[in-house]
């Protein structure tokens, strides 16, 4: 088989699973979230160490899914979960605080609930309604990510292709590239 069909078929099935990530988050999205405030203690894995293993990130509180890409050696793909509060409810500065950050490979973000505001430094920001999604492409730096209503929060999941033992986010400095 030739590289470019390769390539192709290693496309289509990163796609399909994807898919079937979302799908299954969507059918799944219905149980209540104090649900998992009743399991076990989660062992605490944060997304800004390196060096974690895949089956630690799976079980870490907010992640929906990991599992190592056994046909792109080398990499992960991830889905957690990300709730964005009502803007209304942002009312010291300190929510307000700079969250910019950046991730080590490619990251799509589809809305489940609500509507979110998301944006790329040097870009438009993007209204992103409930069923729809927003990609970040891999080291853009991610400067806006919220709920775009004042009263009303909302939902998502970002699958995340990620390689193995990186962070999933890093910070970075407001204003800086």
């Amino acid at each position: 088989m030739n590289n470019t069909a390769h390539r192709a078929r290693t496309i289509a099935r990163i796609s399909a699973l994807v898919a079937v990530c979302a799908g299954v988050f969507y059918l799944t999205s219905a149980v209540p979230s104090y649900a998992t405030d009743q399991q076990p203690a989660q062992p605490r894995v944060s997304a800004m160490t390196s060096g974690w293993k895949v089956d630690e990130l799976a079980q870490a509180r907010g992640v929906v899914f990991a599992h190592a890409l056994r046909d792109v050696p080398g990499k992960d793909l991830v889905v957690v979960r990300l709730d964005f509060s009502p803007q209304g409810a942002q009312t010291t500065k300190a929510a307000a605080r700079c969250t910019a950050h950046r991730h080590p490979g490619s990251v799509w973000v589809y809305v489940t609930k609500g509507t979110a505001r998301l944006g790329i430094a040097g870009q438009p920001v993007h209204v992103v309604h409930t069923g729809e999604s927003f990609y970040e492409p891999k080291g853009a730096v991610h400067v806006v990510a919220e709920s775009a209503s004042a009263t009303e929060p909302a939902s998502a999941i970002a699958v995340m292709i990620v390689p193995d033992g990186a962070p999933l986010v890093t910070p970075v400095a407001c204003g800086q590239p």
